[in-house]
Formats: C-alpha cells, structure tokens, sequence
C-alpha cells in the first residue's frame, strides 16, 4: 500500500456490529439471550434462529471448530501478519454432519443479509447510517486523493452522489464472520476491485498489509530509466517487503505504475523542459526544482510517481535530447 488508513470512528456503526456478534457468541455459549430489539421484526432473526436450531443440533467438535472459527477470523490485523489462520466455509465443512451443512448454510445467509440488506432498512438509516455515510466519513478522515492500492485510481469524493466499493479484504465468499466487520472493509478503486482483485484471497498470496497499520509506511516506487526508457521499477521498503510481494502479486502493482508512468513521463518533463529554456538554468536544477513541488501532497496528481520517475532522471548526453523530440 502506498499509505495506510486511518481507523475511522463511527461510534453507531460499531455498537450494531457488537450487537451482532454478541448474537453469535451468546448462541455459542449456549445462553439463554434476549435478541436486540431493532431485530425483532426484520428477517435477521429468523435466520438467526434457524442458524441457531441448526448449531444445536451440530456434533460438539463442529460447534467448537465454528466458534474457534469467529474468534479467529474477526483478528484481521493478525490474519494479515500471519500470526492467526483464519478458518474458511471450506474447512468447516470438511467431513461435517447434516446439521452442521445446515448450520453453515444458515450462516452464510446471514453473513449475506448483514452487509446486502441490513444498513438499508429504514429505521437503521435512520439510527446508524448508510454505508455511503460511513464512506462520506472515510473520505474526509482516511483517503488521500487516490487509491491506496494502486495509487492510480481517483476516488469517488465524499461530495460525490455515488462510492467507492467497499473491499472485503479477506473475502466474504471464503471466509464466515467478516462480511460486516469494520476491519475487514475498506474502499478501493473499482480497478483494483473489479479488474484486479476480484475474489481473489490475499492470504493465498503470503503475508500482507494490515491496511490500518500505525507503522511507518517507506514503500516508494523506484524506477531505471536509460535514454529516456523505463526499463524497470522496483518498491523500495526497509519494513514491507513481504507485503510488497503479495501487493504486486494480487494488484499487478509494478506492472501499472511502470504503465502509468510510461505514458505520462514526456509530459511531466515539459515543466522541467520550459524552465531549462525560460530560466536558463541547467537540467539537474530544473529537475530538482519539479522534484522539490512533488513533496507536497504527494498522493495528489500522482506526484509520487512523477517524483520518483525525475529523480531517476540524469543528464546523460543523448537522454535528455531524446525527451525533447
């Protein structure tokens, strides 16, 4: 990732969510529970019930391996350092009873109906808000200018009447427990999403980013350039470098910022160009100058990328020549 977010407060959106889980680990616990009373009414807890019958009915080790399954797949940071394995529908089912088929069947449904259909009722609106406020919330505290994935990718403003998706990071299509969980979710361009990630699970790839990290994030392009060619980039980081390689392998990374500079790099030498000529000042101190307006906001305007493609620049005889023509 070229920047991490920000951990967005939404003090309503979470207690729902707590609200929720508590369900799972009361019908876990095999307590006798009250459900929330937004829930009552609404198919929710329908499906919670027969969920419910269903995990009752479950043999002792099925339930334990479910309820092991939560307590782990709801710890996205460790899933993404590789210090929890998060439990998939497909190794719970391995082997399973009739009932535990059941019992799974129901949770996906429910899973489905949490991120689908639940922030869509009136009355939760009305209380909690719409994923498209929490994305509006988003913007303003956590998105800077692009796509923190590919760097690319211009977001949808918090202005904007539509939004970005919201990314299941670890998918939902895989894995139970994470389709509504705050953690797990995260917007990201519609061609990171659609085009590149798909359905795709992160974790098949190797170790990855916690895209909520608080660390120092140092991952910079670094490009060779020879007579005015882009012959390769590489990601520069002291701390990532087994994130980076999961990165690229799932977001074709190198590949696009290689593209993406290729295509723009004639036309962020003319500043560069117009200055040597205008000011009568020599190539490195134009170059410099550009690099220097880089610095600021850097995301925006795709200024990393320009700055790292100058910075890879030298007055070689012939090169700069070559950019002019």
């Amino acid at each position: 990732m070229w920047y991490f977010y920000n951990e967005i407060d939404s003090e309503k959106l979470e207690n729902l969510i707590n609200q929720i889980n508590s369900v799972y680990t009361n019908i876990f616990s095999d307590v006798k529970f009250e459900y929330p009373t937004w829930i009552d009414g609404i198919r929710l807890k329908l499906d919670f019930e027969q969920f419910k019958n269903a995990f009752q009915l479950s043999g002792q080790d099925e339930k334990e391996n479910l309820a092991d399954a939560y307590s782990k797949n709801i710890q996205i940071e460790n899933i993404c350092n590789f210090t929890v394995n998060p439990v998939s529908y497909e190794d719970l089912l391995w082997d399973a009873s009739h009932d535990f088929k059941r019992c799974i069947d129901g949770l996906k449904k429910i899973q489905d109906y949490l991120y689908d259909n639940l922030l869509k009722l009136k009355g939760l609106i009305e209380d909690v808000g719409t994923l498209k406020n929490y994305y509006e919330k988003f913007y303003d505290e956590s998105i800077e200018y692009v796509c923190a994935f590919c760097g690319i990718g211009t977001m949808l403003t918090s202005k904007d009447k539509f939004r970005e998706a919201f990314d299941h990071y670890f998918p939902r299509s895989k894995y139970p427990f994470v389709s509504l969980l705050r953690k797990n979710l995260f917007p990201i361009c519609h061609t990171c999403n659609s085009t590149y990630k798909g359905d795709k699970n992160p974790r098949d790839y190797g170790k990855v980013f916690y895209p909520f990290s608080i660390k120092y994030n140092d991952c910079k392009p670094v490009f060779r350039i020879r007579a005015g060619v882009i012959e390769n980039i590489e990601i520069a980081s002291q701390n990532f470098q087994n994130e980076i390689k999961t990165w690229n392998e799932v977001f074709s990374i190198k590949d696009r910022i290689k593209n993406f500079a290729e295509v723009n790099l004639n036309g962020w030498m003319s500043n560069v160009s117009e200055a040597v000529g205008i000011y009568n000042i020599d190539f490195e101190t134009a170059k410099n100058a550009e690099v220097e307006r880089c610095k600021s906001n850097k995301m925006q305007d795709h200024k990393f990328i320009k700055k790292a493609t100058l910075e890879a620049l030298s007055y070689i005889e012939g090169e700069y020549h070559e950019l002019q023509l």
